[in-house]
């Protein structure tokens, strides 16, 4: 018996065969929104067991390697790739764990500054623990084809505008 087809060459296949434009970057398409549909189930799974959202930790590790550990709230919106109200939703979550707290900016009254607290810098240190055990979703991948993705992805990325 032989192994399945890989459904990205299976559907890139048909894709050419109804001979629709651009089969090429359809494949890559579908390669890039399969693997991230893959990688999201794993890492989903694995913050579930700390009660976060993939949002939640993504703003929690920003709050931690950005400069003295805090970021106003329309950065970390910008930064994120989400709306704003997302943004807001998963703070009022994190601030109601007393994972973060919110402050005001000590010079510009009108810009309010997210922060770790304690537990929230511990339960972080947690949830990448066990994201790490999982390799952060991709099991397996190791660190040269990982180091490679990330450079062939940045070229795309620069290609389609989201690089400076």
């Amino acid at each position: 018996m032989s192994a399945p087809q890989d459904p990205v060459e299976w559907s890139t296949e048909r894709w050419i065969e109804h001979k629709q434009p651009l089969p090429a970057q359809f494949g890559a398409m579908a390669a890039v929104l399969r693997t991230h549909q893959a990688m999201s189930a794993i890492i989903d799974t694995t913050l579930r067991e700390h009660d976060l959202s993939r949002t939640g930790y993504l703003l929690m590790t920003t709050l931690m390697i950005s400069r003295d550990g805090t970021r106003p709230l329309g950065q970390l919106s910008r930064h994120l790739m989400v709306h704003p109200t997302t943004v807001t939703l998963a703070l009022d979550q994190l601030e109601k764990r007393r994972l973060l707290r919110r402050t005001p900016h000590p010079t510009d009254r009108r810009t309010i500054l997210a922060s770790l607290t304690p537990a929230g810098m511990e339960l972080l240190d947690k949830a990448t623990k066990s994201l790490a055990d999982v390799e952060f979703g991709l099991t397996g991948v190791g660190e040269g084809l990982s180091v490679r993705l990330v450079d062939v992805l940045r070229e795309v990325r620069s290609r389609i505008g989201d690089v400076g």
